[in-house]
């Protein structure tokens, strides 16, 4: 039985989005999953005593000028913000309760659901759902998302795709419930080729995985019924992790957003491509949100989540803006300028 809470305490909850790092000073950056021994993040040490490093987070914090001050802190650290739980651990904070969240419409057409620890989102078209994302397992698909589902008033036999963003080795935190919706619903699993070739070989024998229906590529169009997402590769995390770019409606005005599914750029190659996708993609489309798949990842989520509760007709905090969500993209890439720089990696 999962347990559910239906408000969420700010205090109780929330810690700090930009965490620091889980590094010993002076000592090698933390290596990263398909990098060998190849560091993922600098070392607090490296962090701030390189020269580059420090003029790209100036310039970050001009960009960020008087309004978007904390997102620029929240960037500008040695490892960039982190899921609630990496941060918390950092911290030295005990980890939270995992529990479920009270399903959320956040867009006319779009919805959260999902426990403390990770989510997915339900995009609403006129011929069906899109998922993007299913939690750790199939428990968790059967007990959380298809009730949740149902509690917003859809029906889960209308999902027609699950985009998964990415996945890991040995681990199952998106691609878990991937296979029970498969199987029960007929949804279409859609993923980067890269990463299936890398998690499949690995599923946990409790865990199995779905195969791939459709294989997510760069640039791709996914159109269900009314509404067309574009897929964007968006390398560092995982070789395969793949973002989404979805038109919204907010009280019928239209609108677009970027599902992250994950924001590390640890390599020039990687900065280069978010940096494509922000330029080409999101920025053309004038985006004005950043979402993701682990709550308070880049954001309050959790806070967020409980204010458009409680005055769904209000102000949406997840919008920036397509002008302030420009500059919130480049704080972005230039906070990832100054960590390749405190690696010892060139920037430009």
């Amino acid at each position: 039985m999962m347990t559910r809470v239906t408000g969420i305490v700010a205090a109780a909850i929330l810690i700090s989005i930009a965490s620091p790092s889980a590094q010993e000073p002076g000592g090698r950056g933390r290596g990263a999953g398909g990098r060998g021994n190849q560091p993922e993040f600098p070392t607090e040490l490296q962090w701030s005593t390189n020269e580059e490093t420090k003029r790209r987070v100036a310039n970050a914090m001009k960009i960020g000028g008087s309004d978007m001050q904390a997102q620029a802190k929240m960037f500008c650290t040695a490892t960039g913000p982190q899921r609630m739980a990496l941060a918390r651990q950092a911290a030295g904070l005990p980890p939270m309760p995992n529990v479920v969240v009270e399903p959320t419409r956040v867009f006319d057409n779009m919805y959260w659901i999902g426990m403390t620890s990770q989510n997915v989102w339900a995009i609403t078209t006129s011929d069906g759902i899109i998922m993007l994302d299913t939690m750790n397992s199939e428990a968790e698909a059967r007990e959380v998302i298809v009730p949740g589902l149902k509690k917003v008033g859809l029906d889960p036999a209308q999902i027609k795709y699950i985009i998964v963003g990415h996945g890991h080795p040995g681990q199952s935190d998106h691609t878990g419930g991937a296979l029970y919706l498969q199987k029960t619903y007929g949804a279409k699993v859609i993923m980067n080729p890269i990463d299936a070739k890398l998690v499949l070989p690995t599923q946990r024998a409790d865990r199995p995985l779905a195969v791939p229906d459709i294989d997510a590529s760069h640039g791709q169009k996914l159109t269900l019924g009314d509404t067309t997402l574009t897929l964007v590769h968006i390398p560092g995390h995982t070789p395969g992790t793949m973002g989404v770019i979805v038109p919204v409606k907010v009280r019928g005005e239209s609108k677009a957003v970027i599902v992250l599914a994950a924001t590390q750029m640890p390599t020039r190659e990687s900065l280069i491509q978010f940096e494509k996708v922000f330029n080409d993609f999101a920025k053309p489309a004038k985006v004005e949100a950043s979402l993701n798949m682990h709550a308070n990842g880049v954001q309050s989520d959790l806070e967020f989540l409980e204010q458009i509760r409680k005055n769904p007709n209000g102000p949406n905090p997840y919008l920036y803006g397509p002008a302030k969500f420009s500059r919130w993209m480049d704080i972005m890439i230039e906070c990832g300028r100054g960590r390749l720089a405190a690696l010892g990696i060139a920037t430009s």
